[in-house]
């Protein structure tokens, strides 16, 4: 098992130390894991900040761990970047003087609104809310490059104050099938975010229906992740996960190193 998405204290919504996501891990039989902070700057709100503050110590905690736990746990870098349009040369930045082993993209911020509050849907149709986040996440793929895969593809489906709906994952299909022609072109992929579960759909991020998709369009590379932000998280049901990918096709999930993709077998 390998968990490419955990947060420790460096992200400010997170409750755990790398050492108590390292034993968690070792614990339930990890055997490899990527430390993925946020890097989010220019945050609209203003009691909420998620870029972090010293990546310096970031790193050097981190290579910390992978010494301490190097008997029992492949211990790797990561960064998830909080993309926003006027960022690209800022992430670029600090991606360039950080190097990591693998970095994941994602939008936590649409139009300055945080889709995390209501403020964002307003005005919108459930359709509508999804629709507008693909575009963001398109424009991003079209415009930016130092990133490995995109974070939880369809996330505001856990925040919409609208009631879900299943099937309300198929909004907005033609603009996915239209990012996952991109980013199979440019050699990137998506994640599974298990920590979608816990979510009233029961499924995680994004729908494994999108992740069949991606697979059936010819999109390789596939990380799994809890996102983790307490030592509860980390593996989230993984073997469920690990199940469902085997029944819609997918039979190799994919490592980084240096930010280069490795394979391995499910």
């Amino acid at each position: 098992m390998f968990d490419y998405h955990i947060h420790s204290k460096f992200s400010v919504d997170a409750k755990m130390s790398m050492d108590e996501a390292c034993e968690r891990a070792i614990n339930l039989g990890v055997k490899e894991i990527v430390f993925t902070d946020h890097i989010d700057m220019d945050w609209p709100d203003d009691d909420r900040h998620f870029a972090i503050e010293n990546i310096e110590e970031y790193i050097l905690d981190i290579e910390r761990v992978q010494r301490r736990y190097k008997d029992s746990l492949i211990v790797k870098k990561g960064m998830e970047l909080g993309y926003q349009p006027h960022l690209i040369d800022e992430l670029n930045l600090r991606v360039k003087r950080f190097p990591v082993d693998f970095i994941i993209s994602s939008i936590h911020v649409i139009d300055g609104l945080d889709p995390y509050k209501q403020t964002y849907y307003e005005g919108k149709t459930k359709k509508e809310s999804y629709e507008r986040y693909y575009e963001e996440i398109l424009h991003m793929i079209q415009n930016f490059d130092n990133f490995d895969v995109v974070g939880h593809i369809d996330y505001v489906k856990r925040y919409s104050p609208i009631p879900w709906e299943k099937g309300e994952h198929l909004y907005g299909m033609d603009i996915l099938d239209e990012i996952f022609k991109l980013l199979i072109e440019k050699g990137k992929g998506i994640e599974v975010n298990t920590s979608g579960y816990r979510h009233v759909s029961n499924t995680p991020m994004p729908d494994m229906e999108i992740v069949k998709r991606f697979h059936s369009m010819g999109g390789e590379i596939i990380t799994i992740g809890s996102d983790a932000h307490s030592v509860e998280g980390v593996a989230y049901l993984f073997e469920r996960a690990l199940k469902e990918l085997k029944d819609i096709g997918v039979d190799k999930l994919c490592l980084f190193t240096n930010r280069r993709p490795d394979f391995v077998y499910i």
